[in-house]
């Protein structure tokens, strides 16, 4: 593991992934105009390793990207569909813990045992609650819950974590890229606690976090939770619960060094791209 490197990096990836997968569809877009100006192989094979490494690479991006969208989509239908089949009123005590908090007028209630809470939708998100939540947790409790879910809504954390995830789909070749969206449902997550703890109490929030974890998770949920390792989060969750600050987080080494490599071979390779447009005959751009 690592501390101060380590951090800066990500904190460097969180911000240029975007940016990158930008320039990289663009320099993607290049490479296939060079190829069909000039065919293939092209007159060195530097060059010809060079715009096909982008070229391939950017595929590779699409595909990762796609396969998230996919995913995010079905998770999203099966949520939906959840709902028109299982909606009914909102019981008393979350109703009264929701118009204390101002989030009753986004707030949707679905029947089960299941006790859980969810945040969904990208434009306009809403609150999701099932009616085992009511009966699971007292009524500080639900507070503290919909506080933690209304921090999401805010925010609108299910439309930025699914823009970090696609953008770690591209770079899914990246060790680093996957942990660094990891690393961004994390953060809104205690991010959401620490703005639930302001309204509810730590001790409060954590006695709805434990309750909640130790019952089963309902598939369509827990498909649609920004959350992916949940054993994981769960820990973070609680470490900072019981120190009062964020737990520290940490990129392994080796996953800081095969990402920076790949990176520097990916960069040499798009400047390679990008200089041979410039004198290829006629030019391409």
């Amino acid at each position: 593991m690592t501390s101060r490197p380590g951090r800066a990096f990500a904190a460097l990836l969180r911000v240029l992934l975007p940016l990158a997968v930008l320039a990289h569809g663009a320099l993607a877009a290049l490479a296939t105009a060079e190829f069909a100006a000039t065919g293939w192989p092209l007159p060195t094979g530097l060059d010809t390793g060079a715009v096909t490494l982008v070229l391939a690479s950017a595929v590779a991006g699409l595909a990762g990207s796609a396969e998230v969208a996919v995913r995010a989509a079905t998770a999203s239908r099966a949520l939906r569909a959840l709902i028109r089949s299982a909606r009914q009123p909102v019981p008393p005590v979350v109703r009264e813990a929701a118009a204390a908090l101002g989030c009753a007028a986004r707030l949707d209630v679905v029947a089960g045992e299941d006790a859980f809470a969810v945040t969904y939708g990208l434009i306009r998100p809403r609150i999701l609650v099932s009616a085992g939540l009511a009966r699971a947790l007292t009524a500080g409790e639900i507070s503290a819950v919909l506080a933690h879910e209304r921090e999401h809504q805010w925010r609108r954390d299910p439309l930025r974590l699914l823009a970090a995830r696609l953008a770690a789909g591209w770079g899914w070749y990246l060790p680093a890229a996957r942990w660094v969206a990891g690393q961004a449902a994390l953060r809104r997550e205690l991010a959401a606690d620490r703005a639930a703890a302001g309204c509810a109490g730590r001790g409060v929030l954590a006695g709805a976090l434990l309750k909640l974890a130790s019952m089963p998770a309902c598939p369509a949920v827990a498909a649609a939770s920004a959350a992916r390792d949940g054993s994981r989060s769960l820990e973070a969750r609680v470490a900072q619960l019981e120190a009062g600050r964020p737990p520290r987080q940490r990129l392994a080494v080796s996953r800081l060094l095969a990402s920076a490599a790949a990176l520097s071979v990916l960069a040499g390779a798009c400047l390679c791209c990008a200089a041979l447009s410039a004198i290829l005959p006629g030019g391409v751009l």
